[in-house]
């Protein structure tokens, strides 16, 4: 009798054992896969709103805040939210660095790709960065990044999603400014790069995406690209969106060679956001070459006159892959790219 207790208690030992060490297995993948588990509601992650800048207004050629104090967006482009977690780099300490590099803002690139593979990556991760975002004083631009045809899905950079680009951009728009429409520091980018098309065409595509923002009732800052890979601004002269709280972004890159012959003709009339910029100096090598440029060259120029006019930008990109790089691979040093932009910025840290 003692001696089947004695293996009773044994087994039962083992099986306590045997379940300590599965709990504690499932406890580490639980805790290494956390952004892979569903987040129920808003509320179980957002922050006190009240404390995050307030909402932005397009007046004029400036953009206030709800004080109406003029308020000039600088910041980065930060990694694609999927591709960062790929990398084992989305956590808030990753956008603590960044924010701490100084300036007011940061630009996310949302992948319609993994926006659509994802059920959940507007809670996963899109809810996570603007909250961290909103409790370091920063305004968040939420870039749609497609670039190509909305119309017809043409383009060499446009996904096969077999998904209408327009169609799927207002889906997407709907679910997104319904979510955010509450929250304050949250800005609209309605899509990245808009090609191969005509301003007549362009403008409807523009004004139907900002419909379905306003219909979902978010009334935050809208901005809206331009043909032409973002550059093209003449649609504006007689195309332009009317004043729905919109401002108007442009891309400018070392082979825009006369971006300020180009630009004067619209600093006085819109307010404009410079949403991607930046050049490759001769410490790194890229793909393409257009990007090539230098400090002196074109980076002092482009700064000047961005601040002469009070016209925000975002620096492309905070990043060690994307052209053209802030971060040598690994993330190891700053490029002499990267360095200007801290430089600019006002890095916090120093």
């Amino acid at each position: 009798m003692k001696k089947q207790i004695k293996v009773t208690l044994i087994v039962i030992l083992a099986a306590i054992i045997a379940a300590a060490i599965i709990w504690y297995v499932m406890y580490l993948r639980g805790k290494e896969q956390d952004l892979l588990t569903p987040v129920g509601t808003r509320a179980e992650f957002i922050g006190d709103t009240d404390k995050y800048p307030t909402m932005l207004t397009a007046k004029g050629t400036q953009i206030l805040n709800a004080d109406g104090e003029q308020v000039v967006l600088k910041g980065v482009m930060v990694p694609e939210s999927r591709s960062l977690y790929e990398e084992k780099k989305f956590n808030e300490d990753f956008y603590k660095d960044v924010f701490a590099k100084g300036g007011n803002a940061i630009r996310v690139p949302i992948s319609p790709v993994e926006y659509k593979n994802d059920d959940y990556y507007m809670w996963r991760y899109l809810d996570r960065i603007v909250t961290w975002a909103g409790e370091n004083d920063n305004y968040v631009i939420l870039d749609w990044d497609y670039t190509g045809n909305p119309i017809d899905g043409s383009g060499d950079e446009m996904p096969d999603l077999d998904e209408n680009p327009l169609d799927y951009s207002a889906e997407f728009w709907k679910n997104i400014a319904d979510y955010f429409k509450n929250t304050p520091n949250v800005i609209f980018e309605i899509y990245n790069e808009p090609v191969g098309m005509s301003d007549s065409e362009w403008k409807r595509c523009a004004e139907s995406l900002i419909g379905v923002i306003r219909d979902a009732g978010a009334k935050q800052l809208i901005i809206v690209g331009s043909p032409d890979y973002c550059y093209d601004l003449g649609w504006l002269d007689e195309l332009g969106v009317k004043n729905d709280n919109t401002a108007f972004s442009v891309h400018v890159y070392p082979d825009k060679v006369f971006w300020q012959k180009f630009l004067s003709g619209y600093v006085t009339s819109y307010p404009l956001i410079v949403t991607e910029w930046g050049y490759a100096d001769d410490d790194v090598e890229v793909k393409n070459e257009k990007l090539k440029g230098t400090r002196n060259v074109f980076g002092i120029k482009f700064t000047r006159y961005l601040e002469k006019h009070d016209i925000g930008w975002i620096a492309v990109g905070y990043d060690d892959t994307v052209e053209p790089s802030m971060f040598t691979k690994g993330y190891k040093k700053f490029t002499k790219w990267g360095e200007y932009v801290t430089e600019l910025l006002g890095d916090k840290e120093e």
